[in-house]
């Protein structure tokens, strides 16, 4: 609990449903919206601000939070934290708050719409369609409901993509380092070896942590299926792009679905194209690869869901 707000001052930088703030004045806050604002502007306001709302505009790192010591909460507008030094604003008597469940169903959806364009050759004979060709035998599909999928991570969207795949049909495995005692029955809880032998569909659906990092490398796809589909709709950075490029080459992988990438910044956007690293650049050019930029949690539902969620966890920190 907050104990006797002095200024009750709520700062929002990104874009958030117009309630949020609506909201929070409604409770007694002072809001601000400031959607253009900078590290460095904000590093030089005045040390007045209570609340800040945020997605990825900046990195809320140590050095920052220094100049903010009546800062008292920090709400991520999303999943993932990686953007916000939560270990050094705790210490200093901040509460860090997320809203992952806002975009799990948001997230899920796209996963599957990925996952059909793959499996039924939309891109490929789309483009082929618009050039004249018209390959039908070509673009055979395959069912959905014949797939084995792997989801790797069992939270918020890992858990709303399994229950999307019940309903087609699918066989669905699942690995999760931090649940061991998943009760829904529907899904087969086994370790990550066992995943990747069994299953021809990989979706992930982990945070990005350190430890994370290049959690899909060369030694993953070794271990898994031939002819894999690879699904990653959560951080860029647990991929090995030069790893999956070499193993789309080899024919390990069949199709590689990303809303995310490696080379992504901390404001979530890849680099210019006259800057992209010799990976990037090869796998733009592949036709069995999908790139969306970063957009499966991004819907007008999941927006006001993250506004009602961080709005209920705000309150709830001054009760």
């Amino acid at each position: 609990m907050i104990q006797n707000p002095p200024h009750r001052s709520v700062l929002i930088v990104d874009k958030a449903a117009p309630s949020l703030a609506e909201q929070l004045n409604a409770h007694g806050f002072r809001c601000e919206t400031r959607t253009d604002i900078s590290y460095s502007d904000f590093y030089h306001l005045p040390d007045q601000i209570e609340g800040l709302v945020i997605r990825s505009r900046f990195a809320v790192d140590a050095p920052l939070l220094d100049t903010k010591k009546n800062l008292k909460f920090i709400a991520r507008l999303g999943s993932g934290m990686e953007n916000i030094d939560v270990d050094y604003a705790q210490k200093q008597g901040i509460s860090c708050i997320s809203t992952p469940e806002g975009n799990a169903n948001s997230v899920a959806e796209h996963a599957l719409g990925l996952l059909i364009a793959a499996l039924k050759n939309i891109p490929k004979s789309h483009n082929e369609v618009r050039t004249g060709q018209w390959l039908r035998e070509a673009n055979k599909g395959t069912e959905l409901a014949s797939q084995t999928v792997g989801i790797i991570g069992y939270g918020n969207t890992g858990s709303a993509f399994a229950r999307i795949l019940l309903a087609f049909g699918c066989k669905i495995f699942v690995y999760d380092k931090f649940k061991k005692n998943l009760s829904d029955p529907f899904i087969h809880v086994t370790d990550l070896k066992t995943l990747l032998k069994n299953c021809n569909v990989i979706s992930l659906h982990i945070n990005y942590l350190p430890e994370n990092k290049y959690f899909v490398n060369e030694s993953f796809f070794s271990q898994a299926q031939k002819n894999l589909i690879l699904l990653n709709t959560s951080r860029g950075n647990v991929v090995d792009t030069a790893a999956l490029v070499d193993s789309i080459k080899n024919q390990n992988v069949k199709y590689a679905c990303l809303d995310v990438l490696e080379y992504e910044n901390v404001n979530l956007k890849n680099a210019p194209v006259q800057d992209w690293q010799p990976a990037m650049q090869e796998l733009a050019k592949m036709d069995n690869v999908i790139l969306t930029p970063h957009i499966a949690g991004q819907t007008v539902e999941a927006e006001q869901r993250h506004a009602d969620i961080a709005l209920s966890k705000i309150l709830k920190l001054y009760e």
